[in-house]
């Protein structure tokens, strides 16, 4: 299956629809920007790095993308690049070596984007308890004593649940 997302994959009726496009890349456009400009440009100028990028995407919508992460990638490194000229920031390229295998693997960041959906589809399937237990395990970074304690019930018996919770989580994404 291609997971690679495509300009057409956010049109209907000839016009995009830039909020989904908002809501799917930001994070990836935001990964770009803060690696690509270290702390070299403040948080103010990253932000409208940010936003310029989903304009220059609207304005250039008619334009045939094949590739939307990778075209979304480049106008956000272009757009860096300008901020940098604009402000006379210099950089070493050697800072950007390592990079070049991450920008080109566009179909990875999809994957993996792929991948975190499934897992929060999956936790739709969990009972309310046992989305309480993992939320308190994993995102909470709670103990399994305190959890225990929280919960009123045995240290055993949390270990137990949350083995069987992720047992339910593996058999779901695979």
């Amino acid at each position: 299956m291609n997971t690679i997302k495509q300009l057409y994959d956010y049109k209907s009726n000839n016009t995009i629809d830039l909020d989904k496009v908002i809501d799917d890349f930001t994070p990836y456009i935001k990964t770009v920007i803060n690696n690509m400009a270290c702390n070299y440009l403040s948080f103010e100028d990253k932000e409208e790095v940010l936003t310029d990028t989903f304009f220059v995407l609207w304005k250039n919508q008619d334009k045939d993308i094949t590739y939307l992460e990778a075209y979304l990638a480049g106008i956000a490194r272009n757009l860096i690049k300008e901020k940098f000229k604009k402000n006379n920031i210099t950089y070493n390229i050697d800072d950007y070596e390592n990079l070049i295998d991450y920008y080109n693997n566009v179909e990875l960041f999809s994957e993996k984007r792929e991948k975190i959906n499934k897992l929060k589809i999956s936790y739709k399937e969990l009972k309310e308890d046992e989305f309480q237990m993992i939320s308190m395990f994993y995102y909470s970074s709670k103990s399994v004593k305190d959890i225990a304690k929280e919960l009123n019930i045995s240290e055993s018996n949390v270990k137990t649940k949350l083995f069987r919770i992720r047992k339910k989580l593996k058999r779901y994404l695979i």
